[in-house]
């Protein structure tokens, strides 16, 4: 898979070795520490399926290598596998990304621990490149925009069973890319007291017209805390169910 991968990114010059991107001058303008694209992690059981291959598709990387070296796919996966996860901030993305892995994909594998979620899932930004922002900031919309005819191609090598989008222009790709079937979005009372709701947001999506059908759960990014800490607390175990009768009735 990750050779499909590199190849799809050589052919669309999007390659961190090998960087083409007619886009480049326009998604760089004004950035002084912009880096060139990053390429997708995708854990190495991932391609099994043994259990359900789970992507997160984010926003941009919020910080990129100045290597391209360290920027393909290969390298990406060796940090990701090197990283210690029990010492990642509890109450930031990363974390929160594999914690949400873990709620999906136990009831699958009693003995999964969160930070063995890593060798079953993929995480894909939204936006190739990187403007490297103080503070890791979230990247310009014209990035999101101009990579956003990456990521059909890019799903369809990966061909998840289940897709999480992680903030609003990860969920604009899912809606601008592709059909979305059985589109179900409620809000749930979570607490009146701080007037909070939990927005509930799933639909079925099919990456090629031969395969089956994939499910798609929204989220927000985890640093917008207002929308997200809600979501976590009353939407997770909802999308947990859901991921559990999807993956059921596709093994029938």
């Amino acid at each position: 898979m990750l050779q499909k991968l590199t190849a799809f990114y050589q052919e669309y010059g999007i390659s961190p070795s090998d960087f083409r991107c007619r886009s480049q001058l326009a998604c760089s303008a004004g950035s002084p520490h912009f880096t060139q694209a990053k390429a997708s992690f995708v854990g190495p059981r991932y391609e099994e399926r043994t259990l359900p291959r789970l992507l997160f598709l984010s926003l941009d990387s919020g910080s990129g290598h100045q290597n391209p070296q360290l920027r393909t796919a290969q390298a990406v996966r060796a940090r990701e596998l090197a990283r210690n996860v029990a010492a990642l901030p509890k109450n930031r993305h990363w974390y929160r990304t594999h914690e949400m892995a873990w709620r999906l994909l136990r009831q699958f594998d009693a003995q999964l621990q969160v930070a063995d979620t890593r060798l079953y899932f993929a995480h894909v930004n939204s936006a190739k490149c990187c403007q490297n922002k103080t503070g890791r900031q979230k990247a310009d919309s014209i990035l999101f925009e101009n990579c956003r005819r990456f990521i059909p191609g890019e799903l369809r090598i990966l061909n998840p069973d289940v897709i999480v989008t992680q903030g609003g222009p990860a969920k604009d790709a899912i809606l601008k890319s592709f059909t979305v079937r059985r589109h179900v979005v409620r809000k749930i009372d979570s607490d009146a007291r701080f007037r909070l709701d939990a927005h509930y947001e799933t639909g079925l999506i099919e990456l090629k017209s031969d395969l089956k059908a994939c499910l798609w759960l929204q989220t927000y990014h985890p640093n917008n805390f207002g929308s997200f800490n809600p979501q976590r607390a009353h939407c997770w175990p909802l999308y947990a169910e859901k991921v559990g009768r999807f993956w059921r009735s596709r093994e029938r």
